[in-house]
């Protein structure tokens, strides 16, 4: 909601034809500030709120760039960091219902012990770290190259970096919670006895997931529109007459 803000005020109030070297500075310092504290984390809870910083960081650099590709990647990515957050703070519900704790030194082994959990994770988390043929992928690369068409390369330089740290971050909780043999393979589960997930919980996290394929697998069809609505806003004369009549 916020960055939808950012995205209607900068173009209705203060259109420009250049980028905003201000928001430019933001959106990386976000970035880098997100994805540090992140790698930072031995929760994974943690780890993921504090990925949201680091991925509107993405959105602003969008937005900045005023462009009609930059503004259409900021909202792809928008479109696709809903679902694929959302499902990602599911799977750890999932890890936390089932052991009884988010801590990464305290999990292991979950591979085995819960292949589903393990899947349903794995989807959302490449996507995040942007790797192909996910929806992540793509509105990295718009962004990418929204910023190489407006000659800003430092900040496509640090967009780069950033996506590279967020992947060490997904396989951070890929290895610990996932791969790696539990500290005790005999022990019961952190929380105590085993407690499986209940059904609605496993059918709502599958179900968020299975949109994040879809936008993936229609990703042609979401860059349109994003590029349509990106065109509109960026001439915002038919929203003025809308608003205020002719």
């Amino acid at each position: 909601v916020g960055v939808y803000a950012i995205i209607r005020t900068q173009t209705l109030l203060f259109p420009s034809d250049a980028p905003s070297t201000v928001l430019l500075v933001v959106a990386g310092l976000t970035m880098l500030i997100g994805v540090l504290g992140a790698l930072a984390q031995n929760d994974i809870k943690r780890i993921l709120s504090f990925h949201i910083i680091s991925q509107v960081g993405y959105m602003v650099m969008g937005v900045a760039l005023f462009t009609v590709g930059g503004i259409a990647g900021a909202i792809f990515y928008m479109v696709h960091h809903i679902p694929v957050k959302t499902g990602l703070f599911l799977v750890g519900g999932l890890l936390e219902q089932r052991t009884g704790t988010s801590a990464l030194d305290r999990l292991g082994g979950m591979r085995r012990r819960a292949p589903m959990i393990a899947a349903l994770f794995a989807v959302p988390a490449l996507s995040i770290a942007g790797i192909p043929p996910f929806s992540g992928f793509i509105a990295k690369l718009g962004l990418v190259r929204a910023g190489i068409e407006s000659e800003q390369y430092l900040i496509v330089g640090i967009s780069l970096a950033v996506s590279l740290l967020t992947l060490m971050s997904m396989l951070k909780i890929w290895t610990n919670a996932f791969w790696n043999e539990p500290v005790a393979a005999d022990a019961p589960p952190a929380g105590g006895e085993h407690r499986g997930a209940p059904q609605v919980m496993t059918a709502s996290t599958l179900a968020v997931v299975l949109v994040v394929v879809v936008i993936s697998l229609a990703a042609g069809t979401v860059w349109e529109l994003s590029t349509t609505a990106a065109e509109n806003l960026s001439d915002p004369a038919r929203y003025v007459s809308a608003v205020l009549g002719s």
